[in-house]
């Protein structure tokens, strides 16, 4: 007795490789407003891609997808390195409030 050939449907496709320089894949969140990426990453620098309805003249936009967050400035930027050949530009932000430094009075020179 002859073993029926496989049919189509059970037998599994080969798997195929990735190319060994094939960058990850972007892990992009869903869009979200300014509001809402302060909430879920506040004090953190994060990067935005896929930004909607962008204000020529100030910051404000609608909304935005975050491709990378974290504590330093390179962290976000590392995570969304592989968003940059999907969605091209890259916004880098600070959720937090960002306070300049304070000059004493003593650092700058007297007048005599």
């Amino acid at each position: 007795m002859r073993a029926a050939a496989p049919s189509p449907s059970n037998v599994a496709a080969p798997a195929e490789a990735a190319p060994a320089d094939a960058a990850p894949a972007a892990l992009v969140s869903e869009p979200m407003t300014w509001a809402e990426i302060c909430a879920l990453y506040p004090d953190e620098w994060v990067c935005l891609v896929a930004i909607e309805g962008q204000n020529e003249t100030d910051f404000e936009f609608t909304t935005a997808r975050v491709a990378g967050h974290g504590k330093t400035r390179k962290e976000p930027l590392v995570q969304a390195r592989p968003a940059r050949a999907q969605y091209g530009a890259v916004g880098h932000y600070y959720t937090g409030r960002i306070v300049a430094p304070v000059h004493r009075r003593d650092w700058f020179p007297t007048r005599e």
